[in-house]
């Protein structure tokens, strides 16, 4: 006679299988207090799934527990501290619970915040702040998001598609070479190359700003991206690491930039390895601010009559001449620094040497520009 299969106890939790065939699943809290899954599940692997991501709450000390009487407010502000995220977005996290969140949700609990809240809530943006609505609701998700993970809450409440997302006002300008051109020349000598990089490196404002003598390779024309500069928030530096992991690259400038750059770093950039490429004039162990930027590229526009010209606008110029190259996406996303899975794939070592021929063609290009500006 075959003997029956001894169950074994499990380690954490229980698990009951029901008439209806489901499952239930619970577990004892740190206060010796049962508590029931928020609902049943069809197969026993989610039900083993819920009680292993409740008892690696419970173990790590991210568990809070379902309370009814807890709010959106003391929720959200614990949520935040473990939250793992920069310093920077941390702040700009806290600007949304602030400004938008706290005001309306914060002595809500948690379990009586409704759907038809949420909506009602994204009404009273202004319709002139689209970038408002989606980031503070982008937050507003991931709060509820996290309270339903730790059993908080059985469902999230935010649930109105695309309230994330947001149409730009302005879609990105192309300029010129000639009108880069221009615009460098309407600018203090030691920072119009900060305007050649960013136009014709397809650089984001932050990443010209970070730059430093260490990052820049004149034997190769390469400018090494490892840095950001933003403005201070809370705790957070100027300057600080790139966003994501493709952020981090290597990016050919054209050789006819060459002797800017050799200038640059011989008369302009502060002194040492760690010396900013665009120091700050107040203060050379700082780099030019985002602030100065932007009021720099401004007021270079108005005086070359070009019309609106934002820093951004410098990276789309960037991005479009390097297309009209001849350049892939795969290469155009390397170049860029952009997220993409298309990305994640085995083809660096392709995507560096091809990057050196886009800057050898943007050379081109500009070298032709310029030999049509001294003929006319």
């Amino acid at each position: 006679m075959a003997r029956k299969a001894r169950r074994t106890r499990r380690s954490f939790g229980k698990l009951r299988k029901l008439p209806s065939g489901r499952y239930q699943a619970s577990y004892l809290d740190p206060a010796g207090e049962r508590r029931n899954a928020p609902t049943t599940f069809e197969a026993k692997i989610d039900a083993e799934a819920w009680l292993s991501a409740q008892h690696a709450a419970i173990t790590s000390g991210a568990w809070r527990g379902r309370d009814d009487r807890i709010t959106v407010g003391e929720y959200a502000e614990a949520w935040l501290k473990t939250h793992q995220v920069r310093e920077r977005t941390r702040y700009h996290y806290q600007v949304q619970l602030d400004r938008w969140i706290t005001p309306t949700f914060g002595t809500t609990p948690m379990s009586k915040v409704t759907p038809v809240m949420v909506r009602r809530w994204l009404g009273i943006f202004p319709s002139d702040k689209p970038a408002a609505r989606a980031n503070a609701y982008r937050v507003l998700a991931q709060v509820f998001r996290a309270a339903v993970d730790e059993g908080v809450i059985s469902e999230s409440p935010a649930k109105v598609r695309g309230a994330g997302q947001y149409e730009r006002k302005r879609e990105g300008r192309a300029l010129t070479v000639a009108e880069v051109t221009a615009l460098a020349e309407q600018v203090p000598e030691d920072r119009r190359l900060a305007i050649q990089l960013a136009a014709y490196c397809a650089l984001r404002p932050g990443e010209v700003l970070g730059l430093r003598r260490r990052d820049v390779d004149t034997r190769s024309h390469a400018l090494n991206i490892r840095e950001t500069a933003s403005a201070v928030h809370a705790n957070s530096g100027r300057v600080g690491p790139v966003k994501t992991a493709s952020s981090a690259r290597t990016v050919h400038y054209p050789d006819e930039l060459h002797a800017d750059v050799l200038e640059q770093l011989r008369d302009h950039a502060a002194d040492g390895p760690g010396g900013h490429l665009f120091p700050s004039p107040r203060n050379a162990g700082e780099p030019l601010s985002y602030t100065g930027f932007l009021y720099m590229v401004r007021t270079a526009a108005e005086r070359a009559k070009l019309g609106d010209v934002k820093p951004h606008d410098l990276r789309h110029t960037g991005a479009t001449l390097a297309a009209g190259t001849g350049a892939t996406t795969r290469e155009l996303m390397s170049r860029l620094g952009h997220t993409s899975p298309t990305i994640a794939m085995g083809y660096q070592h392709a995507v560096r040497e091809r990057d050196r021929s886009i800057a050898d063609a943007l050379g081109a290009v500009i070298a032709a520009a310029q030999e049509t500006s001294d003929d006319a």
